[in-house]
């Protein structure tokens, strides 16, 4: 960097020889120091040394015009670091009473220290701030000559200044590439122990342990996004955190904000005031893919004194970090979740297939076919043909409240009762009050059965049949009139017996057939969600009626599909069709 030139003996005013000696001294002496503190205050001690004066003080150039106090001597009311805003700082050396003169307002400030010259410093035309000094202790006006000397030796010391300021400058930067490679480092410490496990508290832990560690606070509160709830799931503040609707408003900023800042935005202004009360200093948001998935709140630093902008960013970032995993710990939580469902799903599917007759027996004179087709959620739908002899045949059909394992299961103690009580040859009203006050039982929460079954006697091709609250089947005759079974009583499983039921009787004659159904045919929806409806499947089987049994099933099943058009199956499907031939 250039020195500014020693001043001549012809810009100097009859400067003597004697003069000029300390001049060099001093350019010496600052020049080789790179301490901005000592040169200010060598240059200031000097100039009111030369002068004899008591009072000084030296200002150097922040940004926007903010000119901070650096060194100071005989100024008891003055701090160090204490700023002013001058916009238009002077390039000459000039009185504060000619200044005063102007009406510039920020000379009251130095008028009122009981200061008298006002001297910039400068290098390369650049002002790098002022010296401002008081009365002579001899109470003399400042000469021509005195003012010129003065000035020789600021400008003398303008290089050196400039010189320190720029180092002063680079330290600063240093310092703070330092603390981000510090904040780097912990970042990416911080994530590798976030990704080691899937475990929310421990990333909480860990957040908990920055902010005690690294940024120095023990007050704060941590709260993650459910929905559109706010849950605080670890808290150290003092009072009772209130998430309310108001403080929902908060998940919607960009970045990490002081609670100050926040005050002076009137649509924050009721969650900001909430907190504040609190002791909440900073609240950072958690952002992941642009969506606030929870906030931090941060209380007071230890340390005192404001989160810096740096601090907040590091926040911000260590936030960010930190919401990942979480999520991912969500994401790997709900993996868990939906695999532990499919596997009930798939043990309720071989429940209900295993109960299922793999083969159904071939009855003299009719023909029997049947379908189930299980949903995506498995249901508890049942039916089962049980041979007593070769003209004395059991069929039963049943739908099990609920989806899922637990339906299952109680579908498989349906079969368990059914099959116990059938080879005892029971009059059906009996057997089926029986067959209900079992299931009481062992039933609970609301459990229930909805259980149709019949007797078919093949010689004399009487069906005698109880209906317990099923969908009555639909006897279609072969000139197409349609009778619907119905007697029987309660569904199963409701409560104990406490009237018979009914037992209704039918003649299934030679070209008539018999359609057992559960409500997943009936009501299987469309994309309108329009059920297919029991008159649909009537008229589709009546169509039918003189297809064989296995035909008049695949016939309604066509139908359904165009029906549902693609739409997701909500229910099994179950059909039971007996035909007289």
């Amino acid at each position: 960097m250039r020195l500014p030139v020693i001043p001549t003996p012809n810009q100097v005013v009859r400067k003597s020889s004697s003069d000029i000696l300390p001049l060099f001294e001093f350019s010496n002496v600052v020049n080789s120091s790179l301490d901005l503190n000592f040169i200010l205050s060598t240059v200031l001690l000097t100039v009111m040394g030369k002068m004899l004066v008591s009072k000084g003080l030296v200002m150097l150039r922040k940004e926007k015009g903010d000119f901070e106090v650096i060194a100071k001597k005989g100024l008891e009311q003055v701090s160090i670091g204490q700023r002013l805003q001058i916009e238009r700082p002077l390039r000459t050396i000039a009185p504060v009473e000619k200044l005063m003169r102007k009406k510039m307002a920020w000379v009251d400030y130095f008028a009122s220290l009981g200061q008298e010259l006002i001297i910039p410093i400068s290098s390369q035309r650049k002002v790098l701030g002022l010296i401002a000094i008081g009365s002579r202790l001899s109470q003399k006006q400042y000469t021509s000559g005195d003012k010129q000397l003065i000035q020789s030796l600021v400008n003398l010391s303008g290089a050196a200044i400039e010189k320190a300021v720029i180092i002063d400058q680079l330290k600063e930067v240093n310092r703070t590439l330092d603390h981000k490679y510090q904040e780097l480092n912990t970042l990416f410490d911080l994530s590798k122990e976030f990704n080691i496990g899937l475990d929310v508290s421990k990333v909480v832990r860990l957040i908990t342990f920055a902010l005690l560690g690294q940024v120095g606070v023990h007050r704060y509160a941590i709260c993650l996004r459910n929905g559109e709830d706010l849950q605080i799931i670890a808290s150290k503040l003092e009072g009772e955190v209130n998430i309310s609707t108001s403080l929902k408003a908060l998940c919607d900023l960009r970045k990490a904000e002081l609670i100050q800042d926040l005050l002076k935005q009137r649509k924050l202004r009721e969650p900001a005031v909430a907190l504040h009360q609190l002791g909440i200093s900073a609240l950072i948001p958690m952002h992941l893919q642009n969506q606030t998935k929870g906030l931090i709140m941060l209380g007071p630093r230890l340390r005192g004194g404001e989160y810096s902008p740096v601090d907040l960013e590091f926040l911000y970032s260590l936030g960010n970090l930190a919401i990942i995993s979480i999520e991912n710990a969500r994401l790997f939580r709900d993996a868990l979740e939906k695999q532990r469902l499919e596997d009930e799903l798939k043990i309720a599917r071989e429940i209900q297939q295993g109960l299922l007759p793999e083969k159904l027996p071939t009855i003299r004179g009719f023909e029997i076919a049947g379908i189930n087709i299980p949903s995506f959620q498995v249901g508890g739908d049942y039916y089962d043909v049980i041979e007593h002899s070769e003209s004395d045949y059991v069929v039963a059909i049943g739908d099990v409240s609920g989806k899922g394992t637990p339906a299952a299961l109680l579908m498989a103690g349906v079969q368990a009762v059914l099959r116990t009580i059938a080879p005892l040859h029971l009059p059906l009203p009996i057997a089926t009050g029986r067959m209900n006050d079992l299931i009481c039982m062992n039933t609970h929460g609301g459990k229930f059965i909805t259980f149709f079954w019949g007797n078919l006697e093949t010689e004399s091709r009487q069906f005698h049949y109880v209906n317990a609250g099923h969908n009555p089947p639909m006897l279609i005759r072969k000139d197409g009139s349609v009778e619907k079974l119905e007697k029987g009583g309660l569904i199963l499983g409701i409560m104990k017996s406490i009237a018979p039921y009914e037992e209704g009787m039918c003649h299934i004659e030679p070209g008539d057939v018999l359609m057992m159904y559960t409500d997943g045919v009936s009501e299987a929806m469309n994309r309108d969600n329009v059920d297919f409806s029991e008159e649909a499947l009537e008229r589709v089987a009546k169509g039918a009626r003189n297809s064989s049994a296995r035909e008049i099933i695949a016939t309604i099943r066509a139908a359904l599909e165009v029906h549902t058009e693609g739409s997701p199956q909500s229910d099994d499907i179950t059909m039971l069709v007996l035909k007289s031939v």
